[in-house]
Order: structure tokens, then C-alpha cells, then sequence
């Protein structure tokens, strides 16, 4: 007789839970109002559950961030936990425990050798969650990847794997802290899911934070991320770039290493979805 298969609802529910657990209890919000009584959620609403460095650092922009780790200025473990907490707020899949290990080995990496490990020493990087991270699950907004890889069992490569383009970011000295919602299947310029559901701009959270890529846009536009990266086939990263007042480009296909991204159409090659970057400026 086969094996009772869990309804989806509650395989969905479960993933969503562990989300709201992996936030630490003295970032979680005490009460999330209505869209009616704060459409708006970011500046000075956002800002009030932070302390004056947090507000600093994360509306520094990236090049100045890399530019202050790099030099010593600020330790990378600060940078990390104040990106981590304002993540937490805008309620993104997080993996913070990792992040600020991560953190904390660039910063005695610095204190040993008195020089960056790379050009992006420090840099908090969120990510679509379409990439692979060794340690945290792609689910891609799928209820059947839940517990695989790619809605595969026992390959090997669960919580393993990495995107070329993670090792990459890893090795030039980023840290990446932050995985964003995506709607399932990518192809809709609006972002929502069967385990995150429905993602709105922070600006108005009575609009669409757009899609594919609407996670980091909207994680960027209530300045969660300094900077992030997103896939683009016909708009993924510009609409949501647009929605959420971004810089977003479309690089040309293979200026950025694609190797080893989820996705939804393997082997559909008329036009290439590509990586690229979001950012506030």
C-alpha cells in the first residue's frame, strides 16, 4: 500500500512557519497593521524598529558599504546584522545564523591581513530565490520542491549545490544573508506563491511589488538589500525595478554566469533568461 502523501496545504504551511521561526523573537514585529491603517511601510515606519547605526548603515549605498568594510571602518558582522534585522522586517526567507558566521570570518580575515578579501568585502547580497545556497532550500515558490532539489528526491545536491554565481559573489568577498519570493513558474510580473502567497510593495501595499524578481525588488525598496540579483527573460527584473523606484538591468544573455540556477523551462532557448542586478542607486 503506498505512503499517505501530505496534503500540499500543509506541506505549504509548514515551509511558511519555519520562515516566521528563523526570524529571532526580538526582530519580530509585536503587530503587523492592516494595508488600510499603513499603506506605506517604508522610511520613517520601518525606521522606528531600528536603532540610529542600523538606519546608517542600511541606507548606505553599496559602493560606500564596500568602501567602509574594506577599510576597517565598519566590522562586516555589524553590517550583516543590521541588513539581517531590516530583511527580517520586510519578512523575507532568511538564513541569518550562516550569514553572520560568514561575517565574522571576513572581519578576522581583515584583522589578520589588514586588507579585503575581495572587492565586495563585506557586502551584504540578497538573492532571488532562484539560486542555489549551500545550507537553505530553493523551493522557487513551488509546494512540490519542498524538501528536494528541483522536485527531486535523494539527488545528492539537496542544501549542497551552488550557483556558479553564489561561489563567485562568496569568493569576492559578498555576503549573502537572503533569499526573496518569486511567483511559481517565473513567467508573471507579479509575485505570488502557494508558501509565501502574495508579495506587495512596500510603498503601497495596496499595489503589485511586480515580478518575477518582486522579492528583491520589494526586500531593495524598503532598503533591506543594498543590492541584490534577479533573472530577467522579458521584464523580471525591470517591472519590478520600475514598481519599486530601482535601478534594474537585463544584462546580455551569458554576461553572468547562469550555470546552475533554477528554473522553470530547462532547454527552452529562443529567448535566454539572464542574471542581473537591482539596486536603490
Amino acid at each position: 500500500m503506498a505512503a499517505a502523501t501530505q496534503p500540499w496545504r500543509d506541506v505549504a504551511k509548514a515551509k511558511l512557519e519555519s520562515i516566521n521561526e528563523s526570524i529571532p523573537l526580538a526582530w519580530r514585529l509585536p503587530f503587523i497593521p492592516r494595508s488600510e491603517e499603513q499603506r506605506d511601510v517604508t522610511g520613517g515606519y520601518i525606521q522606528q524598529y531600528l536603532s540610529k547605526e542600523e538606519i546608517e548603515i542600511t541606507e548606505t549605498d553599496a559602493r560606500t558599504i564596500v568602501e567602509y568594510t574594506s577599510a576597517g571602518r565598519w566590522a562586516t558582522e555589524t553590517v550583516t546584522r543590521a541588513f539581517c534585522h531590516r530583511a527580517s522586517l520586510a519578512h523575507q526567507l532568511t538564513f541569518f545564523d550562516a550569514a553572520i558566521e560568514d561575517a565574522k570570518s571576513l572581519d578576522a580575515y581583515y584583522l589578520k591581513n589588514q586588507k579585503p578579501i575581495g572587492p565586495l568585502h563585506g557586502l551584504p547580497v540578497s538573492l532571488k530565490d532562484q539560486f542555489h545556497v549551500k545550507g537553505v532550500e530553493t523551493s522557487m515558490g513551488y509546494v512540490g520542491w519542498i524538501g528536494t532539489f528541483q522536485g527531486k528526491k535523494g539527488t545528492g545536491k539537496e542544501k549542497v549545490f551552488e550557483s556558479e554565481l553564489v561561489k563567485e559573489l562568496r569568493d569576492l568577498g559578498a555576503v549573502l544573508y537572503c533569499k526573496t519570493s518569486v511567483p511559481h513558474s517565473l513567467m508573471t510580473g507579479e509575485t505570488v506563491n502557494n508558501i509565501i502567497e502574495y508579495t506587495w510593495n512596500p510603498k503601497n501595499r495596496n499595489l503589485s511589488c511586480g515580478g518575477s524578481s518582486g522579492g528583491e525588488g520589494a526586500l531593495i525598496g524598503l532598503r533591506g538589500s543594498p543590492v541584490g540579483f534577479g533573472t530577467d527573460i522579458g521584464g523580471s527584473i525591470r517591472i519590478p525595478a520600475a514598481f519599486n523606484g530601482l535601478y534594474g538591468l537585463r544584462p546580455s544573455a551569458g554576461r553572468l554566469p547562469y550555470y546552475g540556477m533554477a528554473n522553470s523551462m530547462d532547454g527552452q532557448n529562443s529567448v535566454l533568461s539572464v542574471v542581473g542586478p537591482l539596486a536603490p542607486s
